[in-house]
């Protein structure tokens, strides 16, 4: 029997394994990157073995690698160094340029590298699955050496799980993180820091509710990660970065200038992150994701109390389909 093995550093990853161990006959082993995973990995149930030491991974056949960006070299190095065995390395660390670029000049012939990302269903409570990852993309980049037969093994375990399997480019991969991910990061790092830095944060910092809190999440990212990601996508952090601080500057010259649009330009963001939230992205704006009920049952979702959801999904049925379109009062 094949044995599958998970470096473990998310919840996301550790779903992954759950799902692929409910849906294989293969033994699953497992292994905690970071500490205070260990009794959840325990806890989980999933795992034949739990591991400590990362080179006790490389008699496997296939290791799901996720990781921070600053680990990921050396967790590689270890797994590899003076492995003459077949093994397929799947790697879900971001920064996929710099990743694919390192495999492709540093293993051997013998392993075969690819990079990959889950994208998760972030609407589930709307969903009629209890499955994050169905009909979902697993993003694969592979390496310029990989076995053909573990491309098919690779396809087998994403599709039993109702993965699709999408090829993409490494450095399309980077500009979307650079743009949904680690802008936003480096956001939060910069609010936190210099409202923290007011005369006032004493005060101010026992009005701080749930909503800053989730603004500044990003800050509790690692620096180092963060900071090697950087260095790994810095041409492409530098033009997202760019064009969010031009947004920026459009909302600070209208407030400066009193310009009533400032209104329709929120407006129109209110509107964007709606689209979001109920999958009608791309496109034809009124088509949903196909693993969301419906528009009007994820809107109610987030504007009404529950007792008020059916309520809501009754009316809006009635009504066109751009739900996601922001109401004026006035």
């Amino acid at each position: 029997m094949a044995i599958i093995s998970f470096i473990i550093n998310s919840e996301i990853s550790l779903e992954f394994a759950k799902k692929i161990k409910e849906n294989n006959d293969f033994e699953i082993h497992g292994l905690a990157v970071d500490n205070s995973l260990d009794s959840k990995l325990k806890d989980s149930n999933i795992f034949s073995k739990i591991h400590k030491n990362i080179k006790s991974l490389s008699s496997h056949d296939i290791i799901f690698m996720d990781c921070m960006v600053k680990y990921r070299n050396d967790i590689i190095q270890a797994l590899t160094k003076d492995n003459e065995k077949q093994l397929l390395l799947v790697d879900f660390s971001p920064a996929k340029s710099k990743a694919v670029e390192w495999a492709n000049k540093n293993l051997n012939n013998n392993i075969s590298y690819i990079s990959a990302f889950l994208v998760s269903n972030i609407n589930i409570q709307y969903s009629k699955s209890d499955n994050i990852f169905e009909d979902q993309k697993c993003l694969l980049m592979p390496g310029g050496n990989v076995n053909d037969s573990y491309y098919k093994i690779l396809v087998q375990i994403i599709e039993s799980i109702e993965m699709k399997p999408y090829f993409i480019e490494p450095q399309e991969f980077d500009s979307y993180y650079a743009a949904t991910t680690l802008i936003p990061k480096l956001i939060s790092f910069s609010l936190i820091k210099k409202i923290e830095a007011s005369s006032s944060w004493t005060e101010m910092s026992n009005l701080a509710n749930e909503e800053f809190r989730d603004l500044t999440i990003g800050s509790t990212t690692d620096p180092e990660d963060i900071f090697e990601i950087l260095n790994s996508t810095t041409d492409l952090s530098k033009h997202w970065m760019k064009e969010i601080f031009n947004e920026i500057s459009i909302i600070n010259n209208k407030i400066s200038e009193d310009d009533q649009t400032l209104l329709d330009y929120l407006i129109n963001g209110w509107e964007s992150r709606m689209r979001w939230e109920l999958g009608v992205t791309g496109s034809n704006e009124n088509t949903p994701s196909s693993n969301i009920l419906s528009s009007g049952q994820a809107m109610t979702g987030f504007l009404v109390s529950e007792n008020l959801v059916q309520k809501n999904i009754d009316r809006e049925r009635a009504k066109s389909r751009d739900i996601w379109r922001y109401k004026k009062t006035k």
